[in-house]
């Protein structure tokens, strides 16, 4: 793969590390989102989300040979088991009345789980990349969409186990970090094995099948309005929409 191909790639990546480092920063600052808000941003990109894994990622795949189904399933199933064995629910924003008090070993093994998948993130977007420029971005676009909402999470999460604000901050960052890396190994492995992307590519669309159908679409059903029910479907038209203006935009 070229190296215009990865700039692309790690350039997309920085975009994504900023929505972290926004995320922490609200957190920091002590900004809460109303409720309303927060389900209204979680059921827009669990939408968004879901489109990518399901009219892209997962044809894609598909499209890449019989050995695919199996690791798109093991993408579902490795989020599933992260969440209950570290016992932590992605993309879930605190509210203002919940206990600020938090177990320090609570607080380590979220920034595991939320680092695990910010590389996850990361793979995604290099493998989808590899496979075709416009999927990389529309792929790019839809981990974009929810950076904010884990940067805001994992700060939150690090300040109620006692971490001051520096190091919740800097967890953030290691979000952005670590989704860098997770980009890059995809243009590394393809080198080894053109099956090895694939195998990425199919085992970032089961996370994002996870992401969007069991967590950030059941999440945004807290506020009970049958506007965020709208908010999904705007997120499938907003996906329809960006996959057009980048495929007319790269020809």
């Amino acid at each position: 793969m070229n190296l215009d191909t990865l700039q692309i790639a790690l350039l997309l990546g920085l975009v994504t590390a900023v929505g972290n480092v926004l995320g922490t920063y609200l957190a920091v600052l002590q900004y809460q989102p109303s409720r309303r808000f927060t389900a209204g941003a979680l059921g827009f990109s669990g939408g968004f989300v879901l489109a990518a894994a399901l009219l892209e990622m997962v044809p894609e795949s598909l499209a890449r040979g019989a050995w695919m189904p199996p690791f798109i399933a093991l993408g579902y199933l490795l989020v599933f088991l992260m969440e209950q064995f570290f016992n932590v629910h992605l993309h879930h924003v605190p509210e203002e009345n919940d206990p600020s008090t938090i177990p320090a070993a609570t607080g380590l093994a979220s920034l595991v789980a939320f680092n695990t998948h910010d590389f996850i993130d990361g793979l995604a977007i290099g493998a989808a990349m590899i496979a075709d420029t416009r999927l990389g971005i529309v792929v790019s676009l839809a981990v974009i969409f929810h950076e904010v909402p884990a940067g805001f999470v994992i700060a939150t999460i690090m300040r109620g186990a006692g971490w001051s604000r520096r190091a919740a901050v800097l967890a953030g960052v290691s979000l952005g970090a670590i989704t860098l890396v997770g980009i890059a190994l995809p243009f590394w492995a393809g080198r080894i094995s053109l099956f090895a992307t694939d195998a990425l590519l199919a085992l970032a669309a089961g996370t994002f099948i996870y992401l969007g159908a069991t967590l950030l679409v059941p999440l945004s059903e807290a506020a009970k309005s049958r506007w965020i029910t709208l908010l999904v479907f705007l997120g499938f038209i907003v996906f329809f929409l960006s996959n057009w203006l980048v495929s007319r935009f790269l020809g």
